[in-house]
Protein backbone atom coordinates (compact mmCIF):
# COMPACT_ATOMS: atom_id res chain seq x y z
CA UNK A 1 0.00 0.00 0.00
CA UNK A 2 1.44 3.52 -1.30
CA UNK A 3 1.06 6.29 1.48
CA UNK A 4 -0.04 9.34 0.38
CA UNK A 5 2.24 12.34 -0.82
CA UNK A 6 1.06 14.20 1.98
CA UNK A 7 2.60 11.66 4.51
CA UNK A 8 6.28 11.45 2.44
CA UNK A 9 7.16 14.52 4.31
CA UNK A 10 6.84 13.70 7.80
CA UNK A 11 8.44 10.12 7.05
CA UNK A 12 11.64 11.63 6.02
CA UNK A 13 12.11 14.26 8.21
CA UNK A 14 11.12 11.60 11.36
CA UNK A 15 14.47 9.85 11.46
CA UNK A 16 16.74 13.72 11.66
CA UNK A 17 14.38 14.97 14.35
CA UNK A 18 15.21 11.58 16.31
CA UNK A 19 18.26 11.71 15.97
CA UNK A 20 18.79 15.48 17.06
CA UNK A 21 16.58 14.33 19.95
CA UNK A 22 19.19 11.47 20.74
CA UNK A 23 21.82 14.43 20.04
CA UNK A 24 20.28 17.03 22.62
CA UNK A 25 19.97 14.33 25.26
CA UNK A 26 23.53 13.30 25.05
CA UNK A 27 24.71 16.97 25.61
CA UNK A 28 22.76 17.20 28.82
CA UNK A 29 23.92 14.25 30.27
CA UNK A 30 27.22 15.23 29.39
CA UNK A 31 26.89 18.55 30.69
CA UNK A 32 28.52 19.81 34.25
CA UNK A 33 25.01 22.02 35.20
CA UNK A 34 23.55 21.33 38.25
CA UNK A 35 21.36 23.43 40.36
CA UNK A 36 21.29 24.25 43.09
CA UNK A 37 25.17 24.67 42.98
CA UNK A 38 25.39 25.23 46.69
CA UNK A 39 25.26 21.61 47.00
CA UNK A 40 28.64 21.19 46.21
CA UNK A 41 30.04 22.84 48.54
CA UNK A 42 27.40 21.83 51.34
CA UNK A 43 27.76 18.37 53.44
CA UNK A 44 25.56 15.56 52.55
CA UNK A 45 24.74 15.14 56.41
CA UNK A 46 23.80 19.01 57.28
CA UNK A 47 20.66 21.14 57.06
CA UNK A 48 20.70 24.31 55.61
CA UNK A 49 22.38 25.69 52.17
CA UNK A 50 25.58 27.57 53.47
CA UNK A 51 28.93 25.29 54.12
CA UNK A 52 29.28 24.73 57.93
CA UNK A 53 32.43 25.35 60.25
CA UNK A 54 32.43 21.21 60.20
CA UNK A 55 32.68 20.55 56.85
CA UNK A 56 35.25 23.17 56.15
CA UNK A 57 37.02 22.28 58.76
CA UNK A 58 37.32 18.81 57.25
CA UNK A 59 37.81 20.30 53.79
CA UNK A 60 41.16 21.79 55.33
CA UNK A 61 41.92 18.67 56.93
CA UNK A 62 41.27 16.57 53.43
CA UNK A 63 43.62 18.94 51.75
CA UNK A 64 46.30 19.31 53.81
CA UNK A 65 46.61 15.79 54.12
CA UNK A 66 46.40 14.47 50.61
CA UNK A 67 48.98 17.41 49.28
CA UNK A 68 51.50 15.94 52.77
CA UNK A 69 51.09 12.54 50.81
CA UNK A 70 51.78 13.53 47.93
CA UNK A 71 55.02 15.80 48.89
CA UNK A 72 55.98 12.87 50.57
CA UNK A 73 55.72 10.34 47.78
CA UNK A 74 57.68 12.77 45.25
CA UNK A 75 60.63 13.32 48.05
CA UNK A 76 60.90 9.88 49.59
CA UNK A 77 61.43 8.19 46.14
CA UNK A 78 64.56 5.50 46.46
CA UNK A 79 65.05 2.27 44.45
CA UNK A 80 63.11 -1.05 46.19
CA UNK A 81 64.92 -2.46 48.96
CA UNK A 82 65.11 -6.38 47.43
CA UNK A 83 65.93 -4.29 43.68
CA UNK A 84 68.98 -6.52 42.53
CA UNK A 85 69.55 -5.26 38.65
CA UNK A 86 72.33 -2.58 37.84
CA UNK A 87 72.94 0.56 40.02
CA UNK A 88 71.09 3.48 38.31
CA UNK A 89 70.90 7.28 39.08
CA UNK A 90 67.23 7.68 40.49
CA UNK A 91 65.57 10.42 38.26
CA UNK A 92 62.94 12.22 40.53
CA UNK A 93 61.08 13.70 38.05
CA UNK A 94 60.20 10.36 36.52
CA UNK A 95 57.52 10.35 39.38
CA UNK A 96 55.49 12.39 37.24
CA UNK A 97 55.23 9.43 34.45
CA UNK A 98 53.66 6.83 36.54
CA UNK A 99 49.75 6.44 36.47
CA UNK A 100 49.32 6.21 40.29
CA UNK A 101 50.90 10.08 40.76
CA UNK A 102 48.78 11.17 38.33
CA UNK A 103 45.69 9.87 40.08
CA UNK A 104 46.98 10.69 43.70
CA UNK A 105 48.05 14.45 41.93
CA UNK A 106 44.01 14.70 40.64
CA UNK A 107 42.95 14.23 44.18
CA UNK A 108 44.86 16.29 45.78
CA UNK A 109 43.86 19.09 42.73
CA UNK A 110 39.82 18.19 43.09
CA UNK A 111 40.79 18.36 46.87
CA UNK A 112 41.89 22.26 46.46
CA UNK A 113 38.50 22.85 44.48
CA UNK A 114 37.01 21.35 46.74
CA UNK A 115 38.14 23.30 49.22
CA UNK A 116 37.58 27.12 47.01
CA UNK A 117 34.24 26.48 46.54
CA UNK A 118 33.63 26.03 50.06
CA UNK A 119 34.88 28.96 50.64
CA UNK A 120 33.37 30.93 48.03
CA UNK A 121 30.00 29.75 49.22
CA UNK A 122 30.97 30.35 52.79
CA UNK A 123 31.74 34.30 52.11
CA UNK A 124 28.50 35.09 50.60
CA UNK A 125 24.96 35.77 52.39
CA UNK A 126 22.47 34.87 50.16
CA UNK A 127 22.48 31.09 50.34
CA UNK A 128 19.73 30.37 52.49
CA UNK A 129 16.47 30.03 50.61
CA UNK A 130 13.59 31.48 52.53
CA UNK A 131 10.10 29.74 52.22
CA UNK A 132 6.84 29.31 54.27
CA UNK A 133 5.50 26.22 55.35
CA UNK A 134 2.58 27.01 53.03
CA UNK A 135 4.01 28.19 50.23
CA UNK A 136 7.46 27.03 48.74
CA UNK A 137 9.15 30.02 46.56
CA UNK A 138 11.04 27.96 44.22
CA UNK A 139 14.65 30.02 43.05
CA UNK A 140 15.42 30.44 39.42
CA UNK A 141 17.67 28.58 37.99
CA UNK A 142 21.11 29.39 38.57
CA UNK A 143 23.88 28.71 35.98
CA UNK A 144 26.75 26.25 37.69
CA UNK A 145 30.16 28.67 38.19
CA UNK A 146 32.77 27.46 36.66
CA UNK A 147 34.91 26.59 39.95
CA UNK A 148 31.76 24.34 40.51
CA UNK A 149 31.93 22.46 37.26
CA UNK A 150 35.87 22.44 37.13
CA UNK A 151 35.36 20.52 41.10
CA UNK A 152 32.23 18.48 39.95
CA UNK A 153 34.54 17.30 36.82
CA UNK A 154 38.00 16.39 39.00
CA UNK A 155 35.83 14.77 41.65
CA UNK A 156 34.57 12.35 39.34
CA UNK A 157 37.73 11.79 37.47
CA UNK A 158 39.93 11.16 40.79
CA UNK A 159 37.12 8.87 41.70
CA UNK A 160 37.04 6.39 39.05
CA UNK A 161 40.83 6.60 38.61
CA UNK A 162 41.68 6.02 42.52
CA UNK A 163 39.58 2.76 42.29
CA UNK A 164 40.68 1.92 38.96
CA UNK A 165 44.45 2.25 40.12
CA UNK A 166 44.10 0.57 43.89
CA UNK A 167 42.61 -2.67 41.81
CA UNK A 168 45.22 -2.92 38.71
CA UNK A 169 48.30 -2.31 40.98
CA UNK A 170 47.30 -4.88 43.40
CA UNK A 171 46.31 -7.32 40.88
CA UNK A 172 48.87 -6.61 38.22
CA UNK A 173 51.56 -4.26 38.81
CA UNK A 174 52.81 -5.64 42.35
CA UNK A 175 55.25 -7.86 42.78
CA UNK A 176 56.80 -8.43 46.24
CA UNK A 177 59.92 -9.69 45.10
CA UNK A 178 60.63 -5.61 44.17
CA UNK A 179 57.89 -3.93 45.79
CA UNK A 180 58.10 -3.65 49.55
CA UNK A 181 54.78 -2.84 51.60
CA UNK A 182 54.86 0.09 53.65
CA UNK A 183 52.86 2.78 54.63
CA UNK A 184 53.56 5.26 52.27
CA UNK A 185 53.27 2.45 49.42
CA UNK A 186 49.82 1.32 51.17
CA UNK A 187 48.46 5.21 51.35
CA UNK A 188 49.13 6.04 47.30
CA UNK A 189 47.99 2.58 46.03
CA UNK A 190 45.03 2.37 48.29
CA UNK A 191 44.80 5.19 50.55
CA UNK A 192 43.31 7.12 47.94
CA UNK A 193 40.61 5.03 47.28
CA UNK A 194 39.88 5.82 50.85
CA UNK A 195 39.87 9.64 50.15
CA UNK A 196 37.38 8.82 47.70
CA UNK A 197 35.16 6.93 49.34
CA UNK A 198 35.05 9.02 52.11
CA UNK A 199 34.47 12.08 49.96
CA UNK A 200 31.50 9.80 48.10
CA UNK A 201 30.11 9.74 51.84
CA UNK A 202 30.24 13.05 53.04
CA UNK A 203 29.54 15.51 49.33
CA UNK A 204 25.80 16.41 48.90
CA UNK A 205 26.39 16.71 45.11
CA UNK A 206 25.55 13.98 42.52
CA UNK A 207 27.31 11.40 40.53
CA UNK A 208 25.98 10.96 36.70
CA UNK A 209 26.26 7.81 35.31
CA UNK A 210 27.08 9.51 31.75
CA UNK A 211 30.27 11.39 33.16
CA UNK A 212 32.02 7.98 33.03
CA UNK A 213 33.56 8.74 29.51
CA UNK A 214 35.52 11.82 31.11
CA UNK A 215 37.22 8.48 34.01
CA UNK A 216 38.08 6.22 30.71
CA UNK A 217 38.86 9.39 28.32
CA UNK A 218 41.44 10.47 31.37
CA UNK A 219 42.61 6.74 30.87
CA UNK A 220 42.99 6.43 27.40
CA UNK A 221 45.05 9.89 27.47
CA UNK A 222 47.12 8.32 29.92
CA UNK A 223 47.44 4.77 27.56
CA UNK A 224 48.41 7.86 24.63
CA UNK A 225 51.18 9.75 26.37
CA UNK A 226 53.03 6.15 27.73
CA UNK A 227 53.06 5.23 23.90
CA UNK A 228 54.37 9.35 23.18
CA UNK A 229 57.08 8.31 26.17
CA UNK A 230 57.93 5.15 24.76
CA UNK A 231 58.57 6.40 21.52
CA UNK A 232 60.88 9.04 22.38
CA UNK A 233 62.71 6.51 24.33
CA UNK A 234 61.80 7.42 27.70
CA UNK A 235 62.45 4.62 30.45
CA UNK A 236 61.00 3.63 33.88
CA UNK A 237 62.96 4.72 36.89
CA UNK A 238 64.72 1.18 36.60
CA UNK A 239 65.81 1.80 33.17
CA UNK A 240 63.50 -0.20 31.64
CA UNK A 241 61.47 1.03 28.08
CA UNK A 242 58.15 0.43 29.51
CA UNK A 243 56.64 1.84 32.42
CA UNK A 244 54.45 -0.48 33.80
CA UNK A 245 54.99 -4.14 32.53
CA UNK A 246 51.41 -4.69 31.71
CA UNK A 247 51.91 -1.32 29.29
CA UNK A 248 55.20 -2.09 27.23
CA UNK A 249 54.64 -0.89 23.92
CA UNK A 250 57.24 -2.97 22.44
CA UNK A 251 54.30 -5.68 22.40
CA UNK A 252 51.76 -3.04 20.77
CA UNK A 253 48.73 -5.70 20.78
CA UNK A 254 48.74 -6.53 24.61
CA UNK A 255 49.34 -2.89 25.54
CA UNK A 256 46.55 -1.97 23.15
CA UNK A 257 44.50 -4.70 25.68
CA UNK A 258 45.34 -3.47 28.71
CA UNK A 259 44.60 0.02 27.68
CA UNK A 260 40.85 -0.69 26.16
CA UNK A 261 40.65 -3.13 29.57
CA UNK A 262 41.54 0.08 31.85
CA UNK A 263 38.76 1.89 29.96
CA UNK A 264 36.29 -0.60 30.77
CA UNK A 265 37.05 -1.61 34.52
CA UNK A 266 37.18 2.69 34.51
CA UNK A 267 33.45 2.68 33.37
CA UNK A 268 32.64 0.15 36.08
CA UNK A 269 34.07 1.64 38.87
CA UNK A 270 32.09 4.72 37.62
CA UNK A 271 29.27 2.91 38.06
CA UNK A 272 30.04 2.02 41.53
CA UNK A 273 30.40 5.08 41.95
CA UNK A 274 26.95 6.33 40.81
CA UNK A 275 25.69 3.98 43.11
CA UNK A 276 27.15 4.74 45.95
CA UNK A 277 26.33 8.42 45.66
CA UNK A 278 22.82 7.36 44.84
CA UNK A 279 23.04 5.25 47.89
CA UNK A 280 24.10 8.06 50.07
CA UNK A 281 21.12 10.53 49.24
CA UNK A 282 19.17 7.96 49.70
CA UNK A 283 19.58 6.88 53.30
CA UNK A 284 20.42 10.94 54.03
CA UNK A 285 16.61 11.44 52.56
CA UNK A 286 15.39 8.88 55.19
CA UNK A 287 16.89 9.02 58.42
CA UNK A 288 16.86 12.96 57.87
CA UNK A 289 13.64 14.09 57.06
CA UNK A 290 14.38 17.75 56.53
CA UNK A 291 16.37 16.42 53.20
CA UNK A 292 13.17 16.05 51.51
CA UNK A 293 12.65 19.78 51.30
CA UNK A 294 15.91 20.59 50.14
CA UNK A 295 15.20 18.14 47.56
CA UNK A 296 11.71 19.59 46.36
CA UNK A 297 14.12 23.29 45.72
CA UNK A 298 16.65 21.11 43.76
CA UNK A 299 15.82 22.20 39.73
CA UNK A 300 16.00 19.75 36.98
CA UNK A 301 18.72 19.29 34.87
CA UNK A 302 17.64 17.20 32.17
Amino acid sequence: MRLPKFDMPMKKSCKPAMLGRVWQASRRALNLEHSPPHQFACCQWQTGTKPTTLYLTYRWLLFITVVSIAVASFACQRLPRLYKGPKVELNYLKWFIYFTNWGYLLIAFQAGLGLAVVCRYRSEKSLHISCDDDEIQLPRRQKTPVLCRMYWLAHTVATDLAFVITLVYWTLVHDPRIHEVNALNLLVHGGNSAVMLCELAVTAHPVRAAHALYGAGAGLAYGLFSAFYWAVGGTDRLGLPAIYPSLDWNKPGSAFGFVALCAVVMMFAHGVATCLAALRMRIAARIRPSSAHLDRLTLPTH
